[in-house]
């Protein structure tokens, strides 16, 4: 009994972690994000499927059937949709291997009845690690409540029930403790990361995190349009003023561009007065209209505290991939833009088709 037991707990707990680990690490992959409640409910189910197969050398009874846990585990990494997936490939497996006996069939069909069960109460309560405990005891006692029923509450099976519900209960703590770890630790490293792609006086993108989204509209041909963003008369603003107000400025005008700068768009902080507004989808003309708009609101910006402050943008524009084919042409044209919108005072928005069109 107890070798039935230590690869019943050995397989299932193998299995999760496997499962769980690639899944929280790799969770912002395009493909995975779309696909996620599917792909987390079929794995689950084939790991279930395995464990079945497995196990079912050692199955003698009722006392090998913790299963379930996969289910409630698929539940908190998908959802839902990925407890039907993973209860139904379950069910599926048990029909396939076990089903021998009239307790076999019970328990396959209470399987079924438990997963559509959890999927509904899970869409109202999304299964959390915090409130995982009161799905895994009230599955396992309306199980054992079951299994009683079905041996009209004979003496002689109690002590397997108690070893059934003891040895799930320490598989499934053992698993959530270790599972929970990991996503601590895993959302400790996207901390840290994404630290280091922030702004930290903004809260913008930085340069880091601009440029791997520029690679990323690069290499999938996506088309946008760059804008090379200079505040102007900043250097200026801060020896009279200090950088105490300096940092203020640059946190109102950050807010001013985002707010007005459509869905999809990123907007990032590059230097101390400079930012790069990535625009996909966009044809030159409207990003031109749209850098006109952004550089008549700061116009019209007020500062509470320097009320004498008044500053005005310098834009430059390129677009990908009529100017450009590569990152670094993209950043070069851009300030070739953006240069020659310093030197236009009644216009300082350039785009780099202008430039282009001259020579």
């Amino acid at each position: 009994m107890f070798f039935e037991l230590t690869i019943n707990f050995s397989i299932l707990f193998c299995f999760t972690i496997l499962i769980f680990w690639p899944f929280i690490q790799y969770e912002d992959n395009p493909f995975i994000h779309k696909y996620k409640s599917i792909i987390v409910g079929v794995t689950f189910g084939c790991a279930a499927f395995i464990l079945t197969a497995l196990a079912t050398p050692y199955a003698h009874g009722m006392l090998i059937n913790n299963r379930i846990i996969f289910v409630l585990f698929s539940g908190v990494l998908g959802g839902p949709v990925s407890i039907f997936i993973t209860g139904f490939m379950i069910v599926i497996s048990r029909y396939v291997l076990l089903y021998t006996s009239l307790l076999s069939f019970i328990i396959m069909l209470n399987t079924l009845v438990v997963t559509v069960v959890a999927c509904y109460f899970a869409l109202k309560r999304p299964i959390t690690f915090q409130n995982l405990p009161i799905y895994f005891f009230v599955i396992t006692i309306e199980h054992i409540i079951i299994l009683l029923i079905y041996d009209r509450f004979e003496v002689n099976n109690l002590f397997y029930l108690i070893l059934y519900f003891v040895v799930s209960t320490f598989t499934f703590y053992a698993v959530r403790k270790i599972l929970m770890q990991l996503d601590d630790k895993n959302k400790q490293i996207k901390q840290i990361y994404a630290l280091k792609k922030t702004d930290l006086l903004t809260q913008l993108p930085n340069n880091i995190a601009i440029e791997q989204k520029l690679l990323s509209y690069v290499n999938a041909k996506i088309p946008f349009e760059l804008l090379h963003i200079d505040i102007r008369q900043f250097r200026e603003l801060n020896y009279m003023y200090h950088y105490k107000a300096g940092d203020e400025i640059l946190v109102q005008i950050s807010q001013l561009i985002k707010d007005q700068l459509p869905e999809k768009t990123l907007i990032g902080r590059i230097d101390s007065d400079e930012f790069y507004v990535v625009l996909p989808q966009m044809a030159p003309a409207e990003a031109i209209t749209l850098a006109y708009s952004i550089n008549k609101s700061v116009q019209q910006l007020t500062f509470e505290n320097y009320p004498s402050c008044q500053l005005t943008l310098a834009i430059g524009i390129c677009s990908f991939p009529q100017n450009g084919q590569t990152v670094k042409e993209l950043y070069r044209f851009s300030n070739k833009a953006l240069l020659k919108a310093k030197q236009q005072a009644n216009v300082p928005i350039c785009h780099y088709n202008q430039i282009k069109q001259r020579y």
